[in-house]
């Protein structure tokens, strides 16, 4: 059974702003802070869901559905755990907004029982849902330097959510749905 990801993606001057941020940190030695999907936040993650249900279900999701701006004006750390006690995940962390929160919770009215494992961290059944943009990961002991860099690059501020996208898990793109301009 395959897995997938749902992502929302950001205006093109985001992505430009967020990918810029990624080189500025692989060339001060932060390899692993490039990430290698594309500046996104993650909607949803599902092991073993059927990929047309899916791709109908994001479709449908999609077409009634305009794009917004959200702030994306703080950072959030997903801290060491399991086999990686040494690393934690440094994250873009958007502005709760009740547009942001209802758009995330009402892509969940389907599919919530395949997120498990990989969705854990996405799920609205498990009541943890972190919504964020990941940077990178970090090594705990040379996280200083990499906030410098970050609060250095410009990355805050207010960004558009324009679209989704469905891809397999490893990254694969299977499609985009274009959000409505409002």
């Amino acid at each position: 059974m395959a897995n997938y990801v749902v992502m929302v993606r950001f205006d093109e001057t985001t992505d430009e702003i967020i990918l810029r941020l990624q080189d500025k940190l692989a060339a001060n030695g932060y390899k692993k802070a490039v990430n290698e999907w594309p500046p996104h936040i993650t909607i949803a993650a599902y092991e073993g869901a059927d990929e047309q249900a899916l791709l109908q279900w994001t479709e449908e999701y999609a077409a009634h559905q305009h794009s917004f701006k959200v702030g994306l004006f703080s950072l959030s750390v997903l801290p060491p755990g399991g086999e990686h006690t040494d690393t934690a995940v440094l994250c873009l962390n958007p502005s709760h907004s009740k547009k942001l929160v209802d758009f995330y919770y009402g892509f969940h009215e389907k599919y919530e029982e395949y997120c498990t494992g990989i969705g854990w961290y996405n799920s609205i059944r498990h009541g943890n849902p972190i919504i964020h943009s990941t940077i990178g990961i970090f090594d705990v002991t040379t996280m200083q330097k990499a906030l410098e860099i970050i609060f250095a690059e410009g990355v805050f501020g207010e960004i558009k959510i324009t679209a989704l996208e469905l891809y397999t898990y490893p990254m694969r793109l299977i499609k985009r749905f274009d959000l409505k301009e409002q």
